[in-house]
């Protein structure tokens, strides 16, 4: 995260209908934020979004889900489970006249992801950024693994530090298939084998 968005406890939407918009963020230094250079770099890779259906695990603040809408998509699902985060996250929504585009579920990911499948839920593009170096993703991705909410041309899209190593125990569904690094920040993007639901 830029300094500068520290200081002004903001990040700014970089693309879009509502590019150079402020997004709300947490102070202090309890929680860690996808940088506006990382984030339109990721959306350069993700490419086109409109009309696309958005899973947020871990979404804090809402930044990736509120870039996906600006520049297009349909809907976002965003999952948070720390009251401070869920209540910056609704106020963002609310200030960018958002809310009837995004549902918030204030849940544990772990729980979420099964009750999403329990209600027949179906995205196009997953994005998983967890707080880093602490053993989350390898758990997310064996719950997506047995919880189909995705068809053969969703994409998954990992955040996490460089520092971490990402395993991948005999998934059958779940690809890696591009990574991508920018400072301490390393982007992994999956796809789905064709033999998953959704065809």
């Amino acid at each position: 995260m830029k300094k500068k968005d520290v200081a002004m406890n903001n990040l700014r939407i970089t693309g879009g209908s509502l590019r150079n918009r402020a997004i709300g963020i947490a102070p202090g230094n309890d929680a860690r934020y996808t940088s506006s250079k990382v984030r339109e770099a990721l959306f350069n890779i993700i490419g086109d979004v409109e009309e696309k259906h958005i899973l947020d695990l871990f979404a804090g603040s809402g930044s990736f889900s509120i870039e996906a809408l600006s520049r297009g998509a349909a809907s976002a699902t965003c999952v948070e489970n720390d009251p401070k985060r869920v209540t910056i996250l609704q106020d963002n929504l609310e200030a960018l006249s958002l809310n009837s585009y995004c549902q918030v579920l204030d849940m544990d990911v772990r729980y979420a992801v099964p009750f999403l499948c329990s209600k027949g839920a179906l995205y196009d593009i997953i994005f998983m950024d967890p707080p880093y170096e602490k053993g989350y993703l390898t758990e997310i991705m064996i719950i997506l693994e047995k919880n189909v909410i995705y068809g053969r041309d969703t994409m998954m899209i990992m955040e996490y530090s460089k520092r971490e190593t990402i395993a991948f125990p005999d998934f059958q569904k779940i690809v890696p298939v591009k990574t991508k690094r920018y400072g301490d920040t390393t982007i992994m993007i999956l796809n789905i084998e064709s033999t998953t639901r959704g065809f």
